[in-house]
Parts: structure tokens; C-alpha cells; sequence
């Protein structure tokens, strides 16, 4: 019983010490500013090879019927820079007036300082009168380079209002992994894709609008990449890319034609395209029904071209007879 009897009074006594002193509030003579996250999610991954959009098309089935779809299109190399939101608290006192302030980029020693200049920021912001919370914008630049880096973005004290400091230390930086890798896919077929550069596949990302795929159809995806290929290395000279492409493989459903159409080529491809126009979008029924017309179109199509082009003519035999 005694035991508890001077436990009481200790407890007595402490409270007694505490309501003659004066309780302390906060003193700092500067407003912490702070990134607005809890400590483990002061990091945002930008990785180039996975930014897409999302584009919806239209698509009709039985006549009258219908509906949308939706895809993603990867941009690779074509997307410049991707904007990003930082959130902001101030670790003091909400003001009457708008507070300007600066970010800067800072990196790790032995990180390249090159990583810096792919953070873009606004020559200036504003934390909003009377907010404890507010929101920035910055922009992370395409390095275009094959890297990974790790940046980091605070306060810049020495260009910002005077009435500002870094605030918790533990939230006083905010960190982008950046990354613009592409890495070879593990099912990356090189006889029907040709060898493997990351620049390389970051090209066909940017060009077709898709990871790679086995499955794709190479023999019209690769007929685009050489056009788009062939098309930069003209517009570029000097700067011309240091990988190609091997001749697109047959469609699949070459196959079932051989019999009129012969040894598939990419050049013969598209001289059917120019000679059969319209009706070769729709191969599938309309040479079935009338095989020898359309094998007759294509040979006269081969005859007159070399006709009126005897110095060029098509690098491709002549079309079988049925």
C-alpha cells in the first residue's frame, strides 16, 4: 500500500513541475519547405521504353453493329519529355502572401553531372498564400542516350524567399529514377529481325508503337521499319543509323497463292499493291473466286513496266502462268 502511495505523489509532484514552466510551441524563425510524401515513397520511376498512350478506335463487325477498342501505343524515342507533379508542405506557418521559390537538380558523387540537365524546371514558383499544401510541375527530358540515372531535386535555398528553409531533412530531396534502357527482349529473333542494338529497338518501338512482339506480322511490320529506316538515314546524312533490317518475310497467306504469285519479295509486294490497287486488300476472297483474272492483271502489269522502263526493269521474274 505504501508502495502506492509514493508512486502517486511522484506523479503528483512531476505534474505540479510541468504547469509552472511554460509549454513550448514553434520557434523556428523560417518555414520549412518539404516534399508532401511519406519518407518511402520520395521517388517517381520514369522509364521511357514503357510510356505509352492510350488511343480508342472504332471497329464494325455485322453490318449495324459495332463498338470501340482501346491500345496502347508506345512512343519510345518520339516522347521529348514527360511532365511530372511534386507535391509540396509547408513545415511552419500558412502566410497572407504568395512565397516564390526555386528547385534544383542534384546527383550522387561519381554520377555524371550531364544527369542534371534532364530535369527541366519553371524559372521560378509560387507556394500559395494561406496553403499549408500546394503543387509544382516539372518536366524529365528524353536523354535519348541508352542510361540510368538517379537525380534528385530540393529546395534552392539561395534563389528562393528568404522566409524559406529545407525543412525535415528526411523529405528535403525527392528523387527520379530515370531510365531510357531497352533491353533485348528474351524471344528477340534475329533471323527474321536481324541483330540486336538497343537503338535499334528503340527505333522499332517508336516506329511501330509496340514492344516486340514474336507473334507480330513481320512481313508488313518490317516492310514500315525500312521505309521509316530508309526514309531517316536520307533526311539525316552524317547522323545515318548504324543498323538495318533484313527483307521482310512472306505474309502468311502467301502461301496459299504461290501457285500464281511465285517466290515472295518485297519489291514484288508492293508492285502488286500499286498494279491491283483496291482489290489487293481483299486477296482473301477475291482471288479465290477469280484467280486467273487476277493473275493475268499482274502479268500484264510486269510486261508493261518493263515495256516502258527497259533500263530499270523489276527486280522480280515474271508471274507464273494458270
Amino acid at each position: 500500500m505504501r508502495n502506492i502511495y509514493v508512486i502517486i505523489s511522484v506523479l503528483l509532484f512531476s505534474l505540479a513541475a510541468c504547469q509552472e514552466k511554460e509549454i513550448l510551441g514553434y520557434s523556428i524563425e523560417r518555414d520549412g519547405l518539404q516534399f508532401d510524401y511519406d519518407t518511402n515513397k520520395m521517388r517517381v520511376t520514369v522509364d521511357f521504353m514503357q510510356e505509352y498512350r492510350t488511343d480508342t478506335t472504332w471497329y464494325s463487325g455485322i453490318p449495324g453493329e459495332g463498338g470501340y477498342y482501346t491500345q496502347r501505343r508506345y512512343t519510345g524515342d518520339s516522347l521529348l519529355k514527360k511532365k511530372i507533379q511534386l507535391n509540396l508542405s509547408m513545415m511552419g506557418h500558412a502566410v497572407d502572401y504568395d512565397r516564390e521559390f526555386r528547385l534544383k537538380a542534384v546527383v550522387a558523387e561519381g554520377t555524371d553531372e550531364v544527369a542534371k540537365t534532364f530535369l527541366e524546371f519553371e524559372p521560378s514558383y509560387v507556394f500559395r498564400a494561406g496553403q499549408l499544401r500546394d503543387t509544382v510541375e516539372v518536366y524529365v527530358l528524353n536523354p535519348v542516350a541508352r542510361v540510368n540515372y538517379t537525380i534528385g531535386i530540393v529546395l534552392d535555398e539561395e534563389n528562393s524567399d528568404p522566409s524559406l528553409e529545407l525543412g525535415a531533412k528526411e523529405k528535403s530531396e525527392y528523387q527520379v529514377l530515370l531510365s531510357n534502357r531497352y533491353p533485348q527482349p528474351s524471344q528477340w529473333d534475329a533471323s527474321v529481325v536481324g541483330d540486336f542494338s538497343e537503338d535499334k529497338y528503340a527505333f522499332m518501338v517508336t516506329i511501330l508503337g509496340k514492344l516486340y512482339d514474336p507473334w507480330a506480322d513481320w512481313s508488313s511490320d518490317i516492310a514500315v521499319l525500312l521505309e521509316a529506316l530508309n526514309e531517316y538515314n536520307a533526311s539525316h546524312p552524317g547522323e545515318e543509323k548504324d543498323f538495318t533490317f533484313p527483307e521482310p518475310p512472306a505474309p502468311v497467306w502467301w502461301s496459299n497463292f504461290e501457285h500464281m504469285l511465285g517466290e515472295y519479295s518485297m519489291a514484288k509486294d508492293q508492285f502488286m499493291k500499286e498494279a491491283l490497287g483496291y482489290d489487293y486488300n481483299y486477296f482473301g476472297w477475291w482471288w479465290v473466286e477469280d484467280e486467273r483474272g487476277t493473275n493475268q492483271r499482274l502479268r500484264d502489269a510486269y510486261d508493261q513496266y518493263n515495256a516502258e522502263h527497259p533500263n530499270d526493269p523489276l527486280p522480280f521474274e515474271q508471274f507464273p502462268v494458270i
